[in-house]
């Protein structure tokens, strides 16, 4: 059922907005308190000072959240009344008209309470939730200035602005030095999205107000967004936080449904992780017949460790998709592609992941990155930065970004590794030795790529055709991932 409206009724509109008055006294006070004991790494320099503002300021904030108590938690219990998603009018299809070329980008925004945010290296969720709308607009708007990018040049540089963390040694992997591979598609490294972007899916949109004003400024491109899913139940999420999915389209939507996993450890208990499932209008053909497309993003479980948790996900959300599909699409509407994408926390390389990786969702979705289970092809990039390295001016802009990845010396010091073992926060903490020579750099090296966009390769009518595949430094220092964009052809018309 697609939801027009926030809430069943004004009085729960009412309530809500009364629960988010009551618990902001609560929540600011909390998140102040909280952010002043763990530093971003760009604030190393000035510890002392932080240290001491900490000491002076942290009996002032835990005294208000005392005497706020009372109105946390009535504003906590109106909030169990809760709406399965937000969901602004869109435009008609004849406003856009149906077209066979298709831009979609998936990113993970790291929008979390800044006292969150900190553990991740970032801070100022609602800055950087007005920065992020903005750069993605401008984008939109602008003539593509780019020069045609090169597929194998990848220039060579010294890093600089490197942080002084304990270095590590790789093991295992070898020089990816392997002969190019000859690709029917483009895959470049660009400091841009893509012109005409249709869909955008993100992850980690949690906190409220930075949610807000994300919105706000993706509205004046994408005429749909659907925010704000989950499920707010004890068994859900502990009544803390949503699912911290988005999806924006320039395309009416047609159908949404939102599921939450039912398996979640550590601190993914307090979210509603699960999967946002949309059906959308993209015009009518020739012979009036609507034209719909299939589009799921998903964020699953970070860091599982020993815990198979992954696997499980995995087949809740191939249960749905197809229960989806089966039930929303009718036998007068003609379907022209199924896309699945979002942040999977697991790579296609690292010997600790091989159950996820070979699990029979990823053999109905096509990667185009991947060569085989257990293999990518060789010129692929890693899409999540190492955090310890977040603030190094090397990475500050979408250029310097842009260079560093492609180098795979630059790769192999600011992206994390596909040998993960055993996945838990430490790994993103560590610096590891980087080799003197581009062609000593190992195989394994910046390369573990977990946001992925992937199409079914029998999910609509005729064939997807790549034409691009493409990772976007837009949003350097705004989110400590890579933002992951597929252009594509369609047969229809």
């Amino acid at each position: 059922m697609l939801h027009t409206s926030p809430f069943s009724s004004p009085l729960l509109s009412i309530l809500h907005l009364l629960s988010s008055w009551l618990l902001l006294p609560g929540y600011l006070s909390f998140n102040s308190l909280m952010c002043g004991f763990r530093l971003l790494s760009s604030e190393f320099p000035w510890q002392h000072w932080f240290i001491a503002r900490t000491m002076f300021v942290s009996p002032l904030f835990a005294l208000l959240m005392i005497l706020t108590s009372p109105l946390t938690a009535l504003g906590w219990t109106l909030r169990m009344l809760t709406s399965p998603f937000s969901s602004p009018n869109a435009p008609s299809p004849d406003e856009i008209g149906l077209k066979t070329k298709f831009s979609i980008c998936t990113t993970n925004l790291c929008l979390l309470p800044d006292a969150c945010a900190r553990f991740n290296n970032l801070s100022d969720g609602y800055w950087r939730a007005g920065e992020i709308a903005s750069r993605i607009v401008a984008s939109q708007r602008r003539g593509n200035l780019e020069p045609p990018p090169t597929q194998n040049g990848r220039p060579n540089g010294s890093l600089h602005g490197e942080t002084p963390y304990n270095l590590r040694s790789r093991k295992g992997g070898r020089p990816a030095h392997q002969p190019p591979q000859r690709e029917q598609f483009a895959h470049t490294v660009e400091s841009q999205f893509p012109e005409d972007l249709d869909f955008l899916c993100c992850q980690e949109v949690f906190d409220q107000d930075a949610t807000r004003r994300l919105v706000a400024g993706l509205r004046q491109h994408f005429g749909h967004v659907i925010y704000d899913p989950g499920r707010w139940s004890w068994s859900t999420n502990l009544w803390a936080f949503h699912s911290g999915l988005l999806f924006a389209s320039r395309y009416p939507v047609l159908s949404a449904e939102y599921r939450p996993f039912s398996a979640a450890r550590k601190q993914d208990r307090w979210a509603a992780k699960g999967a946002l499932m949309v059906k959308v209008l993209l015009g009518r053909t020739q012979d009036s017949q609507d034209a719909v497309g299939y589009i799921t993003t998903t964020h699953m479980q970070s860091y599982q460790g020993p815990f198979e948790i992954l696997p499980r996900q995995l087949d809740e959300l191939m249960t749905w998709t197809e229960d989806f599909r089966r039930r929303t699409l009718g036998d007068d509407v003609i379907q022209v592609f199924d896309i699945l994408c979002g942040d999977f926390n697991f790579d296609n390389m690292s010997p600790g992941e091989k159950t996820a990786r070979e699990h029979p969702l990823m053999e109905k979705y096509v990667d185009v990155c991947k060569d085989v289970p257990g293999r990518d092809k060789p010129w692929t990039i890693g899409t999540e930065l190492r955090q310890c390295t977040f603030w190094e001016s090397s990475i500050s802009t979408p250029e310097k970004l842009r260079a560093s990845l492609r180098s795979r010396r630059a790769q192999a010091r600011c992206l994390l590794d596909c040998d993960v073992t055993d996945a838990n926060m430490d790994m993103v903490w560590s610096v590891p030795e980087v080799a003197e020579e581009e062609a000593e750099v190992p195989d394994i090296a910046g390369r573990r790529r977990i946001d992925y966009v992937m199409y079914r390769s029998n999910g609509g009518r005729g064939d997807v055709s790549v034409e691009k595949y493409s990772l976007v430094t837009q949003l350097a220092r705004l989110t400590d991932h890579i933002p992951v964009c597929l252009t594509f052809n369609t047969a229809v018309s």
